[in-house]
């Protein structure tokens, strides 16, 4: 169910990809544009600011692909040109996003998503949440 938010209101939620909060892993390795793992959404009313840790479960180094708020996610194109690699240690953690702030960009259906290679898919775990804030306040 959709939460309109009024005036002034900001409220902490999950990333999209979660199920009440939890974590969940990435699971697909972007072998053709739809092959992603999706992280978030924003809804075309709200910017939201997103922190995601990312856990590797590995005994060795894992490159994460996160793809940053396409302008398209149907075109390889646009999704190669928003994509930052981050190579998350064995065994440990990163806070890869802290906060960075998003807005709905043309028709994608998800704003952030993650791929990583495909020996590494189920290897890297995400968690984290989002404050989101009504966007006519901020734009």
């Amino acid at each position: 169910m959709a939460v309109i938010l009024a005036e002034q209101e900001a409220r902490r939620d999950h990333l999209q990809g979660s199920t009440g909060g939890a974590a969940f892993l990435v699971a697909l390795d972007y072998t053709a544009a739809a092959d992603v793992t999706a992280v978030h959404h924003v809804t075309s009313t709200n910017v939201d600011s997103v922190w995601i840790q990312a856990w590797n479960s590995s005994t060795a180094a894992v490159d994460l692909n996160l793809v940053l708020n396409p302008s398209d996610d149907t075109s390889t194109s646009a999704i190669d040109a928003v994509t930052v690699t981050l190579s998350i240690p064995a065994k440990s953690s990163y806070w890869v996003l802290q906060g960075e702030s998003f807005r709905l960009r043309g028709s994608n259906t998800s704003t952030i998503t993650a791929y990583t290679l495909t020996a590494d898919v189920n290897k890297i775990s995400l968690t984290g949440y989002v404050v989101r804030t009504n966007a006519a306040l901020l734009y």
